[in-house]
């Protein structure tokens, strides 16, 4: 009986010791009807939260973006009124993209390969035009030109943003967070102009905030959220190989750099 007794005991101790390493579960939500990360995925994001810090996992995040090879992003730019523009980029470093935007019915569709930067025309032609051969893709440390069509730089990779807010910017720990890509943990960036306030919505008063919620398994970023929700990047398929060529029907030909 006594045996019984002081097993139990112990049995207690390591459930009291294992609460206390790992901590409460995180508080996790959802997007886009994914499923809300479970009880287990929110146990180990407990744990990890107290051996991490945002700065500490925003500089691994840019390390590891810098080595990427390849990846998609779909940037949805919400205008008021009117449908949202939605622009997918799909990135083969160092010098192939591809974009794909839609608004409503309409489509449009470019191709950057080298030197060369290709726009599909109403007629269903391409027009060639030559650009700089380096120095316009988002691969390392570069955060790329923007699409053709882009109103707030869709196509341009928003880690180099957070690269420049990292040293000065408040950093508080977010929801964990389920996406259609798997669950990530958000971590928001506020940065403040002298004299504004911090926690200021981007688009109102002097401060600047983007939330970036990361992938626990890769430490790449799954999401990018500018200010209120007003522009969001997705990203996915990272170092996942994709085929870039260069299009046949060709229309026009421009010389020149843009």
């Amino acid at each position: 009986m006594k045996k019984i007794i002081l097993l139990s005991i112990t049995v207690v101790l390591l459930a009291a010791i294992a609460v206390l390493l790992i901590g409460i579960p995180v508080k996790a939500a959802s997007v886009d009807g994914a499923p809300t990360p479970g009880y287990a995925a929110r146990l180990t994001a407990g744990l990890r939260a107290r051996f991490t810090d945002g700065h500490a996992e925003i500089q691994r995040l840019l390390l590891n973006k810098k080595d990427a090879k390849s990846f998609r992003m779909t940037t949805t730019l919400r205008l008021h009124p009117g449908q949202p523009l939605e622009t997918v980029t799909e990135v083969s470093c160092p010098d192939r993209e591809r974009f794909t935007a839609k608004i409503g019915e309409q489509a449009f569709h470019a191709v950057r390969i080298g030197g060369n930067a290709y726009v599909e025309q109403k007629d269903g032609t391409w027009a060639v035009q030559q650009t700089a051969p380096t120095g316009w893709a988002p691969c390392g440390e570069n955060p790329g030109e923007p699409a053709p069509w882009a109103i707030m730089n869709e196509g341009r990779d928003l880690t180099a943003v957070l690269a420049q807010m990292v040293e000065k910017a408040e950093i508080t720990r977010g929801e964990f967070l389920g996406t259609s890509t798997g669950p990530c943990q958000e971590w928001i960036l506020n940065l403040t102009h002298p004299g504004g306030n911090a926690h200021a919505h981007a688009g109102r008063g002097s401060g600047l905030r983007y939330t970036v919620c990361i992938d626990p398994k890769n430490h790449l970023p799954l999401r990018i959220v500018f200010g209120n929700g007003s522009m969001v990047t997705t990203y996915s398929a990272w170092n996942t190989p994709v085929q870039i060529e260069a299009p046949q029907n060709l229309g026009g030909q421009v010389t020149g750099n843009r």
